[in-house]
């Protein structure tokens, strides 16, 4: 069972840290996913149901169990990573200032947490795990409305379902297809405060959009990619710790599952307060049709 904060202090910092670590990993909605409080060790083996397109439907001929396969792959996934930040606090820095410096510490941490994790899951895009880019290497000043659609024309070349498709993209591309003249045209009134004044592009051409300002290239000038929920499977769980702490307990979004762990503990030599927050998760490519790349040149 997972260990459960009582402090009402420790409570507070880490659900205020919880907003912070959701919106980091908010591009891993483009995945499946298999996410929960529940504790595991370093290696467990976690099931990630990926569900790819259905079969057809089929004619009534007298029994309804004809056709009712479907492309659904249980992909066992190891909980091989494992990463954490801490950050402290003194008695005296604590009592000299109005200011929640441990709630900003750990807030601050939880965010760094959050960019490394997805940092990490998303070098598995790669030319060898998904194959050649989408469409050909373009720049982020060529990124336009048409580029989206002879993107959604290549998923669809491979077969990838309609429906749940993301796209990922580095903030430079996200930013110019923004001045696109088909897509600025649609920031009218009530889509003017997420468009114009938040730049926000939730949708286009059947894309959720994610922006980032962290995607790494991976050696290969990746820019983004666009993305069905069979491309890769992810795990996350708690690591319940073996040594003793004055707090330590799992840290959820009831909704997604998404766990963070929270330890604080104080050395009393140095009079000062160490929280820790760690993440032990895993990952894995799954259905090579579910991941179109979209690079750069060279």
């Amino acid at each position: 069972m997972a260990n459960i904060l009582t402090n009402v202090r420790d409570i507070k910092v880490a659900q205020n840290a919880l907003q912070p670590f959701m919106s980091g990993l908010t591009p891993l909605r483009a995945f499946s996913t298999n996410f929960s409080p529940e504790p595991a060790d370093k290696l467990d083996t976690v099931r990630v149901p990926v569900i790819g397109a259905p079969s057809q439907s089929s004619d009534f001929a007298g029994n309804y169990t004809l056709n009712a396969d479907s492309t659904i792959t249980v992909v066992p996934v190891v909980l091989n990573r494992h990463k954490y930040k801490t950050v402290h606090v003194t008695a005296r820095e604590a009592a000299e200032t109005a200011l929640p410096i441990l709630d900003n510490l750990v807030m601050s941490a939880v965010k760094q947490l959050a960019e490394d994790v997805l940092k990490d899951v998303l070098s598995e895009i790669t030319a060898a795990n998904f194959g050649a880019p989408a469409i050909p290497p373009f720049e982020a000043t060529d990124f336009t409305y048409r580029k989206t659609l002879e993107i959604r024309e290549a998923c669809s070349a491979v077969k990838m379902p309609l429906t749940d498709r993301a796209l990922v993209l580095d903030d430079a591309y996200y930013t110019n297809i923004l001045t696109d003249d088909v897509v600025n045209k649609s920031f009218i009134l009530p889509l003017a405060t997420p468009g114009v004044i938040e730049a926000q592009l939730r949708r286009i051409a059947g894309f959720d959009v994610f922006p980032s300002t962290i995607l790494p290239d991976n050696g290969e000038d990746l820019v983004g990619f666009a993305a069905h929920p069979s491309g890769m499977a992810i795990a996350m769980r708690y690591l319940v710790p073996v040594a003793e702490y004055d707090e330590a307990g799992a840290v959820t979004d009831p909704e997604t599952g998404l766990t963070f762990g929270y330890l604080r503990y104080t050395e009393t030599s140095s009079n000062r307060i160490f929280v820790t927050v760690e993440c032990l998760y895993g990952f894995r490519a799954a259905m090579s049709q579910g991941i179109r790349r979209l690079v750069k040149p060279s």
